[in-house]
């Protein structure tokens, strides 16, 4: 049995394939092994894959793409989640986007993720950053959910099926961030280009046994639901609801390639906060790119 390391930001339902396949022995029928390791934050995932003490990374790929485009030694290696499966959450008080002029907003990161989402949402508003509102660093989806709990943040993004906790609980859903931004690169699969180069056929391997996971996961989403009910210690009905919403809307990717779109999305994002000079957005990222493991992968399965 052969150990691959992943780093992810937070154990999240757009990572269910992986969960399918470490429960339902895909994994070992590969010859493979997973050690999970979560680490809070996008920028602490990416420099984990960039510092080598975790082999792959499940994470947003604006950081990798930005390293890449600037001849750095990380790839996008596959699409986890090509639509953002996240609704903008905010305390009960608030019942639009204006009411969160001059509020704070959480997020992961200042360079990746939720904060190019919430940015591209309320300019659809009319409002803007930092004139309007202020950023609030709190941590992944579920760090976001404690701090509207106690109240120190105004609103955050929050992933399913924590946006359908979160309206139980009694607070706004000021809209889905896939109405705004239809396609985005949400969540993807990146590695060092050293790893890749001694590990090919391990992370053939883990990308043959995602690609079976998925279409499990396609295939029997009231299981999936049961899965990632246990393993995010969540109720079933609201993983059912969530695992419904990701098959109808087809956030994960049946080939686990990034879709031109979400990719062009996420360079957009990047060249709009400044981590990219200005320029064209399509066809940019696919420098960032390298499907040698998924062409294999998806030639053995």
């Amino acid at each position: 049995m052969r150990e691959i390391v992943i780093g992810h930001v937070a154990p999240a339902y757009v990572g269910v394939a992986l969960w399918v396949a470490e429960h339902e022995g895909i994994l070992g029928r590969h010859g493979l092994g997973v050690t999970n390791v979560i680490l809070g934050s996008t920028e602490r995932t990416t420099a984990a894959l960039r510092d080598r003490t975790v082999d792959v990374a499940n994470t947003a790929p604006e950081g990798t793409i930005a390293d890449a485009l600037a001849g750095g030694p990380l790839r996008v290696v596959a699409g986890v989640a090509n639509k953002p499966p996240l609704s903008l959450i905010a305390l009960p008080r608030h019942h639009s986007m204006a009411d969160l002029r001059g509020g704070r907003i959480g997020t992961s990161s200042l360079k990746e993720g939720t904060k190019h989402l919430v940015e591209a949402m309320l300019a659809a508003e009319g409002l803007t950053y930092p004139r309007d509102y202020d950023f609030a660093l709190e941590g992944n989806h579920m760090a976001r959910w404690r701090a509207l709990q106690d109240g120190s943040i105004d609103a955050a993004l929050q992933l399913l099926p924590y946006n359908y906790l979160a309206e139980e609980a009694g607070f706004s859903n000021l809209g889905d961030a896939d109405a705004y931004v239809p396609e985005f690169a949400f969540s993807t699969l990146c590695a060092h280009q050293s790893y890749l180069a001694a590990n090919q056929d391990l992370v053939t391997a883990l990308l043959a046994a995602l690609l079976e996971a998925t279409r499990w996961f396609y295939g029997n989403v009231e299981g999936a639901a049961t899965i990632a009910a246990a393993r995010s210690s969540l109720p079933r009905r609201l993983a059912l609801r969530a695992c419904e919403e990701l098959a109808a809307k087809q956030v994960l990717p049946a080939g686990l390639r990034v879709t031109p779109g979400a990719l062009a999305a996420a360079v957009a994002a990047l060249r709009a906060t400044g981590q990219l000079p200005p320029g064209p957005s399509d066809g940019v990222g696919e420098a960032a790119v390298d499907y040698s493991c998924l062409d294999r992968a998806a030639a053995a399965v």
